[in-house]
């Protein structure tokens, strides 16, 4: 039945030619050996000459990108493609709950578990198994029950019964696992649903960092692997689209076992598959190896909107593609945003790792991240254009250094959403504009006194953020704040005479406490302007005890910073 279902899938979607199905069910194995060698020889079609560069974490995206792209297959690839889509066949079969853990217990494929060494230890193969069943009860106990995500669907007795089947392999370090699509169950070229099954590696004692070998790694594995199960078997598959499946399952890994950390090894990533921060400038939109290290998209969306919104993005998946589907999301109530407006606030988050990181206000663990790459070009007044290109939902970071001392930090990303869902990756180009005068009001002022203005064709695609303004400032007073309904607390901006702006108060779970439209007062015993809150929330009460998260929006700034109130 698995056979059979298999091949209708590669029927009913076929975009080019495949053997029939006598041929794709007798395919010659010849050059794969065994599962690692179908799980790498997928890999190289997906990644090229770069596979053997990287730790592949999961064989989703390989799997998915070989039924793509069927039609460009030669023999021994499409033989990789029948041998992982077929089931393994194992000696022994455990169940847990809505589970079936499928294994071996003798030849190269038994599990084991690592001794302190990160060697295997004979005869703990169903240890192994029983690890691997308490880690997807706990699983999917937080990503449904808790998380509000269907679980996956039953497979119509495929493996033995009505259990979601997990198979243990040994993937040989060509992957941690894989999830891989089976039987249709609503059948549409784009963003149908399919029953699926998961393979894992029998040990993990290939990975690195190696604290992270055996059991932390089998744990972020089927965090990551379950959910793929969940996405395709509930939302829909797209598979034109997968860089959204990688980026949420990457966060579950960060969600459910925040001490392993093993995606920290994809942010930067290698010339030849590079990371997020290594190449913010490639388009969002990409499904090569890159969008593992845009797990951090989902841990931005979850700490700036709540967990609820990736959620409510899967929900709009069932019907339009993953970044149509993020927009909307992001337009429902308590939002009120959209995509653009969220991609552009990410982007400005993406400057402040590693010595510039804030746990409170940006990545809880943007410490051990790594910096961004940015580009350095120097400012000789009284002018100057820099050109330069962008990939659609990409950006670029300049530290732009006058020749009178001053340093501005620039972002400048494309947000131009109809090339972006057209899968364009080819660079837009501009020409960023430096001034320091005012030439018209095109120009936007900066904190180093450099005026800014993006030179292209379509404007509204364009966003340009000023860095260097973009900081906290520990002056705020007086800080403790005691709430008396008398007082005020008082936050000083870089002005000399008076400036509008926005003051924004958070509580540190990120609720809305005030906010509200100003104009900087003068203080003369500091010297400068500020802006002021008396510790009222929005209706009208007293702010309790606690710490609080300010942002303070004005037209050459935007500054960030904690305070305690203290209420009588």
């Amino acid at each position: 039945m698995g056979v059979k279902h298999i091949v209708f899938l590669l029927l009913a979607y076929a975009l080019g030619t495949l053997p029939a199905l006598g041929q794709l069910r007798n395919a010659s194995r010849a050059g794969v050996s065994s599962a690692a060698d179908a799980h790498h020889a997928l890999t190289r079609f997906w990644l090229g000459e770069s596979a053997d560069d990287v730790q592949n974490k999961c064989g989703f995206p390989a799997v998915t990108h070989a039924l793509r792209h069927r039609h460009e297959l030669d023999g021994p690839t499409i033989s990789a493609l029948q041998g992982v889509l077929s089931r393994p066949v194992t000696e022994k079969s455990i169940r847990s709950g809505m589970f079936r853990i499928h294994y071996d217990t003798t030849g190269v494929h038994t599990p084991a578990m690592l001794d302190s060494q990160y060697f295997r230890i004979p005869g703990t193969a169903d240890q192994f198994a029983d690890s691997v069943a308490a880690i997807l009860a706990y699983v999917i106990r937080i990503e449904a029950d808790s998380m509000g995500y269907l679980p996956p669907p039953p497979d119509n007795g495929e493996g033995g019964g009505t259990e979601y089947d997990i198979y243990i392999q040994e993937l040989g370090g060509s992957s941690y696992g894989s999830t891989t699509p089976e039987t249709p169950i609503i059948s549409k070229p784009e963003g149908g649903t399919f029953t699926s099954f998961m393979i894992i590696d029998n040990d993990f004692d290939f990975v690195y960092p190696q604290h992270n070998r055996g059991m932390p790694a089998l744990r972020v594995t089927i965090a990551h692997e379950l959910h793929h199960a969940i996405q395709i078997g509930n939302y829909g598959y797209w598979q034109g689209d997968i860089h959204f499946y990688e980026m949420t399952s990457v966060w579950l890994e960060d969600a459910l076992y925040t001490d392993v950390n093993d995606y920290y090894q994809y942010l930067l990533g290698s010339s030849m598959n590079p990371g997020h921060f290594r190449r913010p400038d490639i388009t969002f939109t990409s499904n090569a190896f890159i969008m593992y290290s845009r797990g951090v998209w989902c841990i931005f969306l979850a700490k700036r909107y709540g967990r609820d919104v990736i959620r409510a993005t899967w929900e709009q998946i069932r019907n339009t593609r993953p970044l149509t589907a993020m927009d909307e999301a992001l337009a429902q109530e308590p939002y009120n945003s959209t995509l653009r407006s969220a991609f552009a606030e990410w982007s400005a988050w993406n400057y402040f790792t590693k010595t510039r990181s804030d746990s409170v206000l940006y990545y809880p663990e943007g410490s051990a991240y790594p910096d961004v790459t940015r580009s350095a070009r120097d400012f000789s007044p009284p002018q100057r254009t820099i050109d330069d290109q962008v990939s659609a939902f990409g950006s670029r970071y300049y530290d732009i250094v006058s020749t009178r001392g001053q340093t501005l930090a620039l972002v400048l990303t494309n947000l131009n959403m109809p090339a972006a869902l057209a899968r364009n990756d080819s660079p837009f180009s501009f020409s960023l504009l430096l001034n320091e005068m005012r030439p018209d009001e095109s120009y936007v002022p900066t904190a180093a006194n450099i005026f800014i203005k993006v030179s292209v064709s379509d404007p509204t695609n364009w966003f340009v953020k000023d860095l260097s303004g973009f900081s906290a400032v520990e002056s705020v007073f007086p800080n403790p704040f005691l709430v008396d309904g008398k007082g005020f607390i008082n936050f000083p901006v870089a002005a000399l005479s008076p400036v509008a702006g926005t003051l924004s108060i958070y509580t540190s779970s990120f609720d809305l406490a005030y906010s509200g439209k100003q104009t900087s007062v003068y203080m003369p015993q500091l010297g400068s302007h500020v802006f002021r809150w008396n510790g009222k929330t929005l209706d009208n009460r007293t702010a309790n005890s606690g710490v609080y998260i300010y942002v303070l929006e004005t037209p050459t700034q935007t500054l960030k910073g904690k305070f305690v109130v203290v209420k009588r």
